[in-house]
């Protein structure tokens, strides 16, 4: 096999991992009500809960384009 075939295709798989564990992370809202509890919300925006929300949309679309990029470095690794 070719070095630099291998080489692609090892940070495709690379990036496709990394791409999975930020999804794994940042995918999912952090605070899921699992126990079906309600609570009382004030009226208002928390600037903290924006920033945070903020940070978690773009982790979760890095993990997308992570995994994207390393599923093409794997394709374009077969053809080399």
């Amino acid at each position: 096999m070719d070095t630099l075939s291998d080489a692609i295709n090892s940070l495709g798989l690379i990036l496709d991992i990394l791409g999975v564990l930020l999804l794994w992370r940042f995918g999912l809202p952090p605070r899921v009500n699992r126990g079906g509890a309600s609570y009382l919300m004030l009226e208002g925006i928390d600037q903290d809960e924006l920033k945070r929300e903020a940070r978690y949309d773009f982790r979760s679309r890095m993990g997308l384009l992570l995994v994207g990029l390393g599923f093409a470095l794997q394709l374009v690794s077969n053809f080399l």
